[in-house]
């Protein structure tokens, strides 16, 4: 490794090193933790703020602080480090004994670093957190519950891909359709997307636990961080967003004496009245649409009352041709939690995205005697190390053949680590 390649590295863990460091010295002042859990074993790196915070958590009020950093280097020698602080407040009035069914949500952050997929020039980022270099409030809302918890109202500011068309499984995975969402859902309708959430309302429905049916409307910016730099103005811009899904659950309940085997299948689509214009012709069409199915199952336990085991994930999305040039985008995975004895919390996972060019632009391609583009299949296996409750180093390989879905590229190969702090 190379002098740029140990500074890059060291850039990256620049963070991480600092919080640590100060995580460990707040836990050394901190007398009235709890003595029978050690630094290494309690669930956040600054502790528990002498038992304040689980008392404010009893209490339904819910502070959470996260860190996680990428180091992602390709097969041409360029590297990428990235870094994402959250916190986040979750307040449940019901627990404060002051509005029954009432909560409040709100979520700011600071990020950034370099884009790997523009590197190698991917369609699927290597990224998860690669969007923009920003700090801002990303998003808020209140949410109440009607009708013995079977109706929920929300409204506020939040983004349409946290919700529609994400990866359960996320967690699991570095690259971003497998990490967060699928990835062309803001090019086909500008659905909003994690950070640059915009203003939103939601209605959900679970008549049974197994069962729910869920609408959303969003604004639909096109250009949302130009709009909104620091996410507090509440823009409405450009053309709704409406959203709607459908879902079914499987096991939502962990047993803690019997073998859980929980699952969820979830139908929807997004659609915007546009106005969109022709990849092809630049004719504007009155609206375009997405659809999507996703479906996560676990399929494999070993004991009682644990989720030590094998789960399956995949995902289909479909879009018009002639609007988005990415017109389908296709994700499978899976992933074992405790693999090897002894190391229960640990997850190895595999996962593959397949993304499609749209035949109305190929077609065009071909009749103007330039080549047309191919698909794009990105895998990527990576092993999440949980060092601590509050620290876990994750190792990734991914590789890309036909990078960009341009049969001229050459193939990619992408490697490094994520790093995740629960502060």
């Amino acid at each position: 490794m190379n002098n740029h390649h140990v500074s890059a590295v060291l850039n990256a863990l620049t963070i991480p090193l600092l919080l640590a460091s100060f995580g460990s010295s707040v836990s050394a002042q901190s007398a009235t933790d709890p003595p029978s859990q050690t630094w290494h074993d309690q669930p956040y790196l600054f502790g528990d703020w002498g038992g304040e915070r689980t008392a404010l958590e009893r209490a339904g009020i819910v502070f959470n602080f996260v860190s996680v950093n990428d180091f992602l280097v390709d097969s041409r020698g360029d590297d990428a480090s990235l870094s994402r602080v959250r916190g986040t407040l979750d307040v449940d009035f019901g627990k404060l004994e002051l509005v029954r069914g009432l909560k409040f949500h709100i979520t700011g952050l600071w990020q950034g670093g370099g884009n790997m997929g523009a590197y190698i020039g991917s369609i699927a980022n290597p990224s998860s957190l690669v969007s923009a270099n920003t700090a801002r409030l990303d998003s808020w809302w209140f949410e109440q519950a009607f009708a013995n918890d079977k109706l929920f109202v929300r409204a506020g500011q939040f983004a349409g891909s946290d919700f529609y068309g994400n990866q359960a499984y996320g967690s699991s995975y570095v690259m971003d359709p497998l990490g967060y969402a699928l990835g062309n859902q803001f090019t086909a309708d500008y659905e909003s997307s994690d950070p640059a959430a915009t203003p939103a309302a939601e209605v959900r429905v679970a008549p049974a636990k197994h069962i729910y049916v869920k609408s959303a409307v969003f604004s639909g910016n096109r250009n949302p961080y130009h709009d909104d730099v620091n996410g507090v103005h509440l823009q409405f811009r450009d053309s709704p967003v409406i959203a709607a899904e459908a879902g079914y659950l499987v096991d939502p309940t962990p047993s803690t004496t019997g073998k859980t085997y929980s699952g969820s299948y979830k139908f929807g689509g997004t659609t915007n009245p546009g106005p969109f214009d022709n990849i092809v012709t630049g004719v504007r069409a009155s609206r375009n649409y997405l659809l999507y199915f996703m479906a996560n199952q676990a399929v494999y336990r070993p004991e009682a009352g644990s989720d030590r085991g094998l789960d399956l994930n995949f995902a289909f999305d479909w879009t018009p041709d002639d609007i988005t040039s990415v017109y389908s985008q296709v994700t499978g995975g899976v992933r074992y939690h405790g693999l090897i004895p002894r190391r229960g919390r640990d997850t190895v996972a595999f996962g593959i995205v397949y993304s499609r060019i749209s035949g109305t632009l190929n077609q065009s391609l071909a009749n103007l005697g330039r080549m047309p583009f191919g698909a794009e299949k990105a895998l990527e296996v990576n092993y999440a190390l949980q060092v601590s409750r509050w620290f876990t180093f994750q190792p990734v390989f991914q590789y890309y053949f036909d990078t960009g879905a341009n049969p001229l590229m050459h193939n990619s190969t992408v490697a490094g680590f994520r790093t995740r702090f629960s502060l």
